[in-house]
């Protein structure tokens, strides 16, 4: 497996068709472009075309791999390009998942904010020891069934690019709470840190780490002055416990400091220790 140095803080720089963000001097010593790219969908379905093959990295191991772009209309349907990039990807996931996570696309001197599951599924025509394609999102990419772009995909889109903190301190409290979910869900610590307003412990993370969200919506919320009472609906299966309904207290706080909103959730910590 082939590791490259993790991605940090990136600097922003926006150009008006395209928003992309310079990176840090040491980010010179990676083989990739000096600016990570926030290409829109419609975009990158024109200049990588189908059969084209290229390089990703996930974010957050540094693994790097090859693919084949395949498919997709409304995204990229992408195949491992041999066995041991099957064996890489898999090795990300540790087993095949669903889950979205936030990878760079090398490209012909481009480098591209982009967004994968890793559950093979559909057709697929190369040897690579992977039973299907599996789906990579990019700004405004769709999935099958929805004419919206997929939150979470989005949402590791915006990690990808460099634009996750600007993207969360622009959220209402309401909006925060789904971020919280996503990240939950597909088990990002670091979205998820960004999220509260306290440091949580390895025993917390490993708990929520239980918990996956199949529906939740927020039902009230009671205001107060630099703070917010957010009562949410959730169904939620529990590992080992099965699924329950609920509704959870969520509290919003707004930071003084950096003037963006943070949540606290004992409630949700008590059902993922439960």
């Amino acid at each position: 497996m082939k590791r490259l140095l993790f991605f940090s803080m990136l600097l922003c720089s926006i150009s008006i068709s395209e928003s992309t963000f310079a990176v840090e001097p040491f980010y010179d010593l990676l083989p990739i472009d000096s600016e990570i790219t926030l290409l829109p969908w419609e975009k990158v379905d024109e200049v990588i075309p189908r059969k084209a093959i290229f390089t990703m990295i996930d974010v957050e191991s540094g693994a790097s791999f090859q693919v084949q772009r395949r498919a997709g209309s409304k995204h990229a349907d992408i195949q491992p390009l041999t066995k041991e990039d099957t064996r890489v990807l898999k090795g990300i996931y540790e087993e095949w998942s669903w889950k979205r996570r936030a990878v760079i696309v090398l490209y012909e001197g481009r480098t591209i904010a982009a967004s994968m599951n890793g559950m093979p599924h559909g057709a697929g025509a190369l040897d690579n020891g992977f039973n299907g394609h599996f789906c990579l999102h990019f700004l405004n990419s769709t999935t099958h069934k929805t004419p919206t772009p997929d939150p979470a995909h989005h949402l590791m889109i915006m990690k990808a690019s460099g634009q996750l903190d600007h993207f969360l301190m622009n959220q209402t409290p309401d909006e925060l709470v789904d971020s919280l979910m996503l990240a939950i869900n597909n088990t990002d610590t670091s979205i998820l840190k960004k999220t509260l307003s306290k440091n949580i412990t390895k025993t917390d993370l490993k708990a929520l780490s239980r918990l996956s969200f199949t529906k939740w919506k927020v039902t009230k919320s009671t205001e107060k002055t630099f703070a917010q009472l957010i009562h949410t609906n959730v169904e939620v299966y529990i590992k080992d416990a099965g699924v329950i309904t609920t509704t959870v207290e969520i509290t919003a706080k707004k930071n003084p400091i950096t003037n963006r909103w943070e949540l606290e959730i004992p409630n949700l910590l008590t059902i993922a220790n439960h």
